[in-house]
């Protein structure tokens, strides 16, 4: 046999004829993209997962610490919990102000930025979702094992009710240790 004639299997690294459809060898099947097929799914997952490390550093460690201080509260959302909330018409006006406490039962302090109130119907569908962003001086820090009171002013709610059952939830808090300027 003359070089021409012959290849090496990519699979077994022998020594074959060129017209060999099936390597005699391993059983490899012969075509361009044999070696390609086999290496293809390892380097993709591969790939995916050198992406997805990159983007939990850049997200871990952000520019920004405020923004990355929201992030955080992610993982703490459940240690906040508001309570005892009362929903009282404003004057004349269509808007309602709301108040109650946020009960810190975490090791860590917050300061909360933001709520979220969901309305209710009597069967506990849910009717309207509200967000509360709190003004830079209604801002607060809720010490841990602690509760903090607080009152904001609401839009009035689609819904056009403010006696119906509402579900209070803090949307937005950061690191309560952090300085904070409220200007």
């Amino acid at each position: 046999m003359s070089e021409q004639e012959t290849k090496v299997c990519p699979m077994c690294a022998e020594t074959i004829k060129t017209s060999a459809k099936v390597c005699p060898f391993c059983r490899a099947r012969q075509n361009r993209f044999a070696l390609l097929k086999g290496e293809l799914p390892g380097a993709l997952a591969s790939l995916g997962i050198f992406l997805f490390a990159v983007w939990m550093i850049s997200w871990i460690f952000a520019d920004d610490p405020f923004q990355a201080s929201f992030r955080d509260f992610v993982w703490h959302r459940s240690d906040l919990e508001v309570v005892r909330t009362l929903m009282e018409p404003v004057g004349k006006t269509e808007d309602v102000w709301m108040t109650g406490y946020v009960t810190n039962r975490g090791s860590r302090p917050w300061r909360v930025h933001e709520l979220e109130v969901r309305f209710l119907d009597e069967q506990g569908s849910m009717l309207d979702v509200e967000s509360a962003s709190l003004d830079n001086n209604e801002v607060f820090v809720v010490q841990p094992h602690h509760e903090h009171a607080f009152r904001t002013r609401l839009n009035k709610p689609a819904t056009g009710q403010i006696t119906q059952t509402a579900h209070v939830l803090v949307q937005k808090a950061s690191d309560g240790r952090e300085y904070f300027d409220p200007d």
